[in-house]
């Protein structure tokens, strides 16, 4: 039977044999440990923002008189919310292994198997939320008439559909396109700013005691 968490920290990543300090071996234990609470914690904040941005882009959109945008966002935010839950329960269900090595390793690897498969889901939640930007911003202006019939008072020979200059829809349809295409490297940026350094480090923890494991 594989052991408990508790008991993997406890023991740590090398063999009772191993002519390694037991003091070296308990701080990587504690690094170990480390890591995994502070990825938890940082689950936990993201799940947190998405929650408060769900509740507070309606109240924003409904100021701006553009509700149904704010309530689409909303719910574009809550799917993405569960989403993550689902996600996160799966660091319950790793292969713990038989030390805290094998485990920090069975972590990294489901790391990179949640990014992989959020990369082919951001493709299509970037340009969805770009187009509910614009949505807002189209609505908020097709509201002011008045700045539409100045518009075209000084440039006649401008295309208009309704009130939307066409040179904005082009420009919104190319900006989709450009999102949609490049929305992976725009996940993969996100996710550097927030757990870049904690990913890190969990791979130069990972190397530093491979390394140890190899030399004791």
């Amino acid at each position: 039977m594989k052991n408990s968490i508790e008991t993997i920290w406890k023991e740590g990543f090398l063999n009772e044999s191993s002519l390694v300090a037991p003091r070296i071996n308990d701080l990587y234990n504690q690094k170990s440990k480390h890591l995994e609470d502070r990825i938890k914690r940082l689950f936990r904040i993201n799940l947190v923002f998405i929650v408060v941005m769900a509740i507070v882009l309606p109240v924003i959109h409904y100021f701006l008189d553009a509700i149904w945008q704010g309530v689409s966002a909303s719910l574009l935010l809550l799917l993405t919310g569960w989403y993550s839950i689902r996600q996160a329960e799966g660091i319950n269900k790793l292969d713990q292994g038989a030390t805290s090595l094998d485990y920090l390793r069975s972590l990294n690897q489901w790391l990179k198997d949640v990014l992989s498969r959020s990369e082919k889901i951001a493709r299509f939640y970037y340009p969805l939320c770009f187009l509910i930007a614009l949505s807002t911003v189209w609505s908020a202006w097709n509201k002011q008439g008045e700045f539409a019939v100045e518009t075209k008072k000084k440039l006649p020979d401008m295309i208009f559909l309704g009130n939307i200059p066409w040179s904005a829809l082009l420009i919104a349809i190319v900006g989709t396109i450009l999102i949609f295409r490049f929305s992976r490297r725009i996940y993969r940026f996100d996710v550097r700013l927030m757990y870049g350094s904690v990913f890190g480090r969990l791979e130069a923890t990972i190397a530093e005691m491979e390394k140890l494991n190899e030399d004791a």
